[in-house]
């Protein structure tokens, strides 16, 4: 990919001759020529512990809303995936925001990160309104694939709850990648702490009535709980974000104007990572949505499959995007030779977890699945406890792997080879996504033990083409900032 002219030209000197180094926000993290273990667990484990309660939020939200009625249950991961999926390409045009970030503060350039913040807010707006006017006509997809009877009108209640939400989750988004991009990832996780824990309350509050709260059942309980622990989490980085720390450093509110050339990178850079997101989602969406069309025993066998997944995916996303902001001030500091050393230490970092999770998937799959059972309908349960057993087991396999594909993914997306990662994730998921799930299961009326067969092949396929991209170091002629 070559960078614009344009954009090797337009330096901010004006920035650099005003940079007093007495009102530098803190060294980066990476001042060394190698990036130790230690640097790089000391950014990462509160983005882990974060994503950790984020995971653990989720389980438990899920786990309230199976125990209320199964099939509200069965119904939560389609709507929440779908409406997810489509506000994924804004979010992935915000979320570039901690890339420009991250490098801008590499090369020290403060008054560009505080810059950033505002155009992220102004994309944030404008998204957020498209995100709700469409809502109405993009539920309709649920009943395009086939779904009918309560199942159809859970789905569409949940879908608006979460539009809502995401809507909400774009300004965090914005706010959180500033946190993120300058090293200080215990914000992030005190602030996402304290959100989910207010979303498991208000669960237990307003799923089942609990303290003479109103009984809004599962899918009003659990989707009004998620906007308010959303709302919860944005005026906490607001908050924050007014510290006199930053007003000094990073001139805040003293940047605030349009500001169109980074409006446009961001675009420019975001747009391709956007695409990547929501394709994945979208494919991920879809998949859901085939097997709800086979049978509800199938979706929610794979509802608890995938929830349980969710325990090892969230924790090695939250490493991976730590590690992104490592490499972000390594690449804007010009240190590229440290990158392939702190994907390597990265990787070992995450293997250990992994190996933790794949352990714990083996010996307690029985405990992990019983969370879902309400009680009520013994022997289905019994069904739908054996079937998943296996799914579980096979997920584990794939591990290692998807975790060691995460981290590759993110360190190339931080750097900006986005145009690749949209490519190789536009296509090649519509295959093991989509045409082969439809085919096996609705075609050739497979069990969907095949799925998660055709899943592990993929997952080993992306490791295999991320590797290879960045060891053949293209990537070092991209230029962001």
């Amino acid at each position: 990919m070559k960078q614009n002219s344009n954009y090797k030209t337009k330096l901010n000197q004006n920035e650099s001759e005003n940079f007093n180094e007495n009102t530098a926000p803190q060294e980066n993290l990476t001042n060394d020529n190698k990036v130790s273990f230690n640097t790089i667990i000391k950014i990462t484990y509160p983005m882990i512990i974060s994503m950790f309660s984020m995971n653990i939020m989720i389980f438990i939200d899920r786990a309230f809303v199976a125990k209320f009625n199964l099939t509200e249950f069965a119904a939560t991961m389609p709507a929440s995936n779908l409406a997810t999926t489509i506000g994924s390409i804004f979010s992935g045009i915000i979320g570039y925001c901690a890339v420009l970030i991250s490098q801008y503060y590499g090369a020290k350039r403060f008054n560009k990160c505080s810059s950033t913040i505002w155009q992220g807010i102004y994309l944030s707006l404008i998204f957020s309104i498209l995100l709700l006017v469409t809502s109405p006509f993009t539920s309709g997809i649920f009943k395009l694939m086939g779904h009918s009877g309560n199942l159809l009108n859970y789905e569409v209640q949940f879908f608006y709850f979460i539009m809502v939400a995401n809507s909400i989750q774009l300004f965090q988004t914005t706010f959180s990648c500033f946190y993120r991009a300058i090293g200080n990832t215990k914000i992030i996780m005190h602030v996402g702490i304290i959100s989910n824990i207010s979303n498991i309350l208000l669960d237990w509050l307003l799923i089942s009535g609990n303290l003479g709260f109103p009984k809004l059942g599962g899918i009003k309980g659990s989707g009004l709980a998620t906007v308010i622990s959303c709302i919860i989490g944005l005026l906490l980085y607001g908050i924050l974000l007014n510290k006199g720390i930053y007003k000094k450093q990073f001139s805040i509110f003293s940047n605030k104007q349009f500001n169109k050339d980074l409006c446009f990178k961001l675009l420019r850079f975001g747009i391709p990572a956007g695409i990547q997101t929501f394709v994945s989602m979208g494919y991920y969406s879809f998949l859901l949505l085939i097997i709800g069309k086979t049978s509800e025993f199938n979706l929610s066998c794979a509802n608890i499959a995938f929830t349980i997944e969710g325990i090892s995916v969230l924790p090695v996303i939250g490493l991976a995007t730590a590690v992104s902001v490592i490499v972000g001030h390594e690449r804007g500091a010009k240190k590229t030779d440290t990158i392939i050393d702190i994907v390597k230490k990265s990787a070992i970092i995450g293997s250990v977890f992994s190996f933790i999770i794949i352990f714990i998937y083996n010996v307690f799959p029985e405990t992990l699945i019983s969370i879902f059972n309400n009680g009520e309908d013994a022997a289905k349960f019994l069904l739908i406890n054996n079937y998943t057993v296996t799914l579980v087991k096979i997920t584990s396999i794939w591990i290692l792997f998807d975790t060691l594909q995460i981290i590759i993914s993110n360190v190339l997306r931080s750097i900006g080879d986005t145009k690749f990662m949209m490519k190789i994730f536009t296509i090649i998921p519509f295959l093991f996504y989509i045409l082969l799930p439809y085919a096996l299961c609705n075609v050739l009326k497979l069990s969907l033990l095949w799925i998660w067969i055709d899943l592990f092949i993929y997952t080993l396929l992306m490791l295999s083409l991320v590797l290879v991209r960045l060891l053949k170091g293209k990537w070092k002629s991209i230029n962001v900032i």
